[in-house]
């Protein structure tokens, strides 16, 4: 597995982090692996990859998981089917039931939805805060907030945050600043470079643009 160094640009680590060249076959693009279960030496002997199910691990989405971690600055990355599966993921795995949140006003009704509909039937709380206004969101945290989830750029309306500042006050707060990094992507901004604990995409609105794929990263 190539590590490029972090100096090296955005287009060598998109190309190369990721793609190591097959060992069976030379070939330097990762095959699609179509398969859903992975042959093991004895009970638990796994090989290469510790891969035994598709629906946990996959190369094909190792490579890109990798890749796509290299491009935000981050350790790890988990590939979705969806943006909304991301997002799912990363609320169900930050927040328990009793946890406050402080969303955007202008958040995106998606994400809206699924906290207001799903979460709340949880025993979670939200609050709503002008997130380019750093002194309302600091007024909206609670004792039990956990996590601020911010877009910067909102969808629709564009709206920017000032991310440090937002999560200076997360963290002051003892919470975790979540960033929904559709918009900008990470070639234009790496939240985690600028405090926050984890960056969502949803890759099918920027990448390759929203009629043709669906999918996410957390």
């Amino acid at each position: 597995m190539p590590h490029e160094p972090a100096s090296a640009g955005f287009s060598t680590r998109a190309i190369h982090v990721g793609q190591e060249p097959d060992p069976r076959t030379g070939s330097v693009i990762v095959p699609i692996y179509q398969t859903s279960t992975y042959a093991q030496d004895g009970v638990g002997g796994t090989r290469e990859g510790d891969y035994e199910y598709s629906r946990t691990a996959n190369p094909t989405r190792t490579a890109l998981e990798e890749a796509l971690a290299a491009l935000e600055n981050a350790r790890h990355a988990l590939a979705f089917g969806s943006g909304m599966a991301a997002s799912d993921a990363v609320l169900r795995t930050l927040v328990r039931p009793g946890d406050h949140l402080v969303l955007g006003n202008d958040v995106y009704g998606g994400t809206f939805r699924l906290i207001d509909k799903v979460l709340t039937e949880w025993g979670v709380t939200y609050s709503v805060a002008h997130l380019s206004d750093v002194d309302d969101v600091r007024a909206a945290m609670r004792p039990e907030t956990t996590l601020i989830w911010c877009e910067s750029p909102t969808n629709p309306l564009l709206g920017i945050a000032d991310i440090g500042a937002l999560a200076e006050v997360a963290h002051a707060g003892g919470a975790k600043l979540v960033v929904d990094n559709t918009f900008a992507t990470p070639y234009l901004q790496t939240p985690l470079d600028l405090g926050a604990t984890s960056s969502c995409t949803r890759r099918r609105s920027t990448s390759a643009g929203i009629p043709t794929s669906s999918a996410g990263r957390s």
